[in-house]
């Protein structure tokens, strides 16, 4: 017999899963974003660091004494004594208030074990 008024029974279909594997996709996609974004950092080598002390402006000295010490540090592995050399030199720069135009001479050193390096490390 048959009731007039109520439907047939429905079949209820379970989306539990369905709901499970998007909210670990977007968690998984979530936590890689922030891993490249905040965590991950690429190493960079010694081709972007020759590039910086390149790119060097001889005309302020300060900048250039405090590129060339701290950029250099990473780079000149081989040729450390003459890095050294060229370092004491520039080390009365780094102290001035007003700087100065680096020396004919100084520049022409550090031109040369900048080229010396790219020979040597990229080639």
């Amino acid at each position: 017999m048959h009731l007039h008024g109520i439907l047939p029974p429905l079949e209820v279909v379970d989306y539990a899963y369905l709901y499970l594997f998007g909210a670990i996709l977007v968690l998984g996609s979530l936590l890689y974003f922030i891993y490249k974004r905040f965590i991950y950092t690429p190493k960079k080598g010694t081709a972007y660091y020759l590039r910086l002390l390149e790119q060097c402006d001889f005309q302020d000295a300060k900048k250039t004494a405090l590129q060339f010490s701290y950029y250099g540090q990473m780079i000149f592995t081989k040729q450390q004594a003459q890095f050294q050399a060229i370092q004491s030199k520039l080390e009365p720069y780094k102290y001035l208030k007003n700087s100065p135009t680096l020396p004919k001479e100084l520049q022409k050193e550090i031109t040369q074990i900048l080229q010396d390096a790219r020979q040597n490390h990229v080639g």
